[in-house]
């Protein structure tokens, strides 16, 4: 499996085998994006691949120096952990 950030889709994206597993979705806002959908195919569940998306994310927003925000209730819990703080 391969996670890759895809700025053209505006996504992190998981793949197994070719075919797309899980994803992490966003709007870009200008100066801040919004993390709208974080899903990982169910029979994949339990491997940490939900984390490593929004982590691909936050590694793009960090190198784009923008703010990160969330609708996504997955990604709003990974946002209030501690190391995220900059984003806000």
């Amino acid at each position: 499996m391969k996670v890759v950030y895809e700025a053209d889709q505006q996504r992190a994206a998981v793949y197994e085998q070719g075919q797309l597993i899980g994803q992490c979705v966003y709007e870009d806002k200008g100066d801040h994006w919004i993390i709208t959908t974080t899903k990982v195919d169910p029979a994949y569940g339990g491997q940490g691949l939900g984390r490593q998306l929004v982590d691909a994310v936050v590694a793009a927003a960090r190198k784009q120096g923008v703010k990160l925000r969330a609708t996504c209730s997955y990604a709003v819990k990974v946002l209030a952990k501690p190391g995220y703080e900059d984003l806000h």
